[in-house]
């Protein structure tokens, strides 16, 4: 009941034919894409995400309709319970974060991040004149601020439509990055271990890496080979 008196006065009016909110004609339409209860050492909050899609993203019934370079958006809350009891109150907040294609945001999952700590991951796809790909940013809720920990950390890498790699097949590749948090890690927040694997050209690739949490800048330290993408 909370949740939903929060969701209302913040996102407007339930439409029935979009499933979701939506405060005025033009805007974003929202509906919940995560949410987790979890105990803290300052009482009880709740992490929520809410997913904004374009009014143009559903025509007919389907969805991705809007222009391949209109974003979605995706907002992020830490909510804790308002002193009369009856709504939740942002503890922190980042709003209209850019995401996805087609006036639909990327996905967004809530994952243990820490032995006390859990954050948003955004995942992104993208795919254009033969390179696609996929990568995740990384918001954490530290102290009363969501930090944005991680801008990006490729998940999937493959070029071979391009004509990169038709005109040379060494510069064909194919390469996936397990992410996983190392949870035997000693601070705040695990340091993050990263697998590659695939190929490139004809050589097989494997390497691994330590993703480590910088806690004095507020980010996750990640070396370019994670990041650099197309």
């Amino acid at each position: 009941r909370q949740l939903k008196t929060f969701i209302h006065d913040t996102y407007g009016n339930w439409r029935a034919d979009r499933k979701g909110w939506q405060a005025e004609d033009g805007d974003f339409i929202h509906s919940p894409c995560g949410m987790l209860r979890v105990a803290t050492a300052d009482g009880p909050r709740t992490l929520l995400a809410m997913c904004g899609e374009t009014e143009a993203a559903v025509q007919n019934g389907m969805p991705g309709m809007d222009s391949d370079v209109t974003p979605g958006a995706v907002d992020l809350y830490v909510l804790r319970p308002s002193s009369d009891g009856t709504t939740l109150e942002p503890v922190a907040k980042t709003t209209e974060i850019a995401s996805g294609q087609r006036g639909e945001p990327g996905t967004v999952r809530i994952e243990r991040l820490g032995p006390r700590l859990f954050g948003f991951v955004i995942g992104e796809s993208d795919t254009r004149q033969g390179y696609t790909q996929r990568f995740r940013s990384i918001w954490l809720p530290y102290g009363d601020a969501l930090l944005h920990a991680a801008a990006r950390i490729d998940e999937a890498l493959d070029n071979a439509e391009s004509t990169e790699c038709a005109h040379a097949r060494a510069r064909c590749e194919e390469r996936r990055f397990e992410i996983a948090p190392d949870t035997t890690g000693t601070g705040d927040v695990y340091p993050l271990t990263v697998t590659e694997t695939g190929t490139r050209g004809d050589k097989a690739i494997h390497a691994r890496y330590t993703v480590k949490f910088d806690a004095a800048r507020g980010r996750y330290v990640v070396p370019k080979a994670l990041r650099d993408g197309y």
